[in-house]
C-alpha cells in the first residue's frame, strides 16, 4: 500500500473521530435550544443544561462559533487539506489536556465537594466541555501523529 494511500486512511480516521466529537457536542447545542423553544419531556429540563456562566444568547452564538469551526476542521481533515504541524498538534494537546483536567475536577468537586454550587453542580455542560476537551486533544493528535507513517514503510537497506 502506498504512503499516499496510507495517509488517506489515517487521516480519514481522525476525521471519523472528530465528527463523532463534533456531532455529539451538535446534539447538545440542538437538545437545549429546544428546551428552550419547545420543551418535551424526555430530555433534561433547559436549566440542566445550562450552568448560568454566560448569557444564553451569547452562549449559543458561541456554540455556533465552535460548531463551526469544528466542521471546518473535520472536513480539512478528510479532504487533507489541512497540513500537519507537529508544534501546532503540541500546543493543542496540551491545552486540550489542562481543559479536560480542569472539567475533570471540576466534575469531581461538583459530585463530591460542592454539589450545590450552581457552576460545579452543572453536570451536563461539564460533560460536553469533557467532549470539546476531547476534540482538542484528537486535533492535536492528529498534527503530531496522523503522518508520521514513513517510519512503518520498511526501508531496503542501502548498498
Amino acid at each position: 500500500m502506498s504512503v499516499e494511500i496510507r495517509r488517506k486512511k489515517s487521516a480519514r480516521r481522525y476525521a471519523l473521530v472528530l465528527w463523532i466529537l463534533a456531532v455529539l457536542f451538535c446534539f447538545r447545542v440542538v437538545a437545549q435550544l429546544v428546551q428552550v423553544w419547545y420543551p418535551v419531556e424526555f430530555l433534561p429540563a433547559f436549566g440542566r443544561w445550562h450552568s448560568g456562566t454566560l448569557p444564553y444568547v451569547l452562549l449559543v452564538g458561541v456554540q455556533g462559533v465552535i460548531l463551526a469551526a469544528c466542521v471546518r476542521i473535520v472536513w480539512g481533515v478528510f479532504k487533507g487539506t489541512i497540513a500537519p504541524s507537529t508544534q501546532k498538534g503540541k500546543v493543542l494537546f496540551a491545552l486540550g489536556t489542562i481543559y479536560l483536567l480542569g472539567m475533570c475536577t471540576r466534575l469531581f468537586v461538583g459530585l463530591t465537594i460542592a454539589p450545590d454550587h450552581y457552576w460545579f453542580s452543572a453536570t451536563l455542560p461539564t460533560v460536553f466541555h469533557l467532549v470539546l476537551a476531547s476534540f482538542i486533544m484528537v486535533y492535536g493528535r492528529f498534527h503530531c501523529l496522523g503522518f508520521r507513517l514513513e517510519s512503518f514503510i520498511p526501508q531496503r537497506p542501502s548498498q
